[in-house]
């Protein structure tokens, strides 16, 4: 297992790299989201879906060649909804996400900082009312269920392997779905 500066080098090194790669492929410029909300291209979806499916997929063989170590949390079905609500609703505001919004800054596309600046309050503001709604919104369900590991990757009980096929068809459909980005 990576530790130490070691850790921190591979966690620099990918991160400029993805950054590298957002800028390149122009997903880190706010029409772009903009297009995918109108269905106009569907580049940024696909983008989305591949690195879900490949992430996915990495993390789960490096898991298994004891490289990484995971640990966790766990989760709570009323406050992952109202998350996911949260986000979306920030998403339909600022057209990014926060890798896009901050390779965009990296570019130097200074307006992206209004969308930073918004993140980093938002973060604030769930620190600040994650006490108030802990004794509510963690009492309504119970725990969700601690991730199984599965035996191989291949065994259709993995949720992986769902995750990675899912992505794959998703893809497959949007890349003929979606009309190509030079066509106006």
């Amino acid at each position: 297992m990576l530790t130490g500066n070691y850790r921190l080098a591979a966690a620099i090194f990918i991160g400029i790299f993805c950054g590298f790669l957002l800028v390149k492929s122009d997903l880190s410029w706010r029409k772009t989201c903009l297009n995918m909300f109108l269905l106009k291209d569907g580049r940024l979806l696909k983008t989305l879906l591949f690195s879900l499916g490949f992430g996915v997929a990495l993390v789960y063989f490096l898991q298994q060649a004891e490289v990484i170590a995971i640990h966790v949390r766990p989760g709570y079905f009323w406050a992952s909804l109202i998350g996911g609500v949260v986000s979306g609703t920030g998403l339909a505001f600022c057209f990014r996400v926060p890798i896009t919004a901050i390779a965009a800054l990296g570019a130097g596309r200074l307006y992206a900082l209004w969308s930073v600046i918004g993140m980093i309050l938002a973060v604030s503001f769930v620190d600040i009312i994650s006490g108030k709604l802990s004794s509510s919104i963690y009492s309504w369900s119970k725990s969700l269920d601690e991730p199984q590991q599965a035996d191989s990757f291949l065994d259709l009980s993995n949720p992986v392997l769902w995750i990675v096929v899912l992505s794959l068809i998703s893809l497959a459909f949007l890349q003929f779905t979606f009309r190509g980005e030079t066509e106006e």
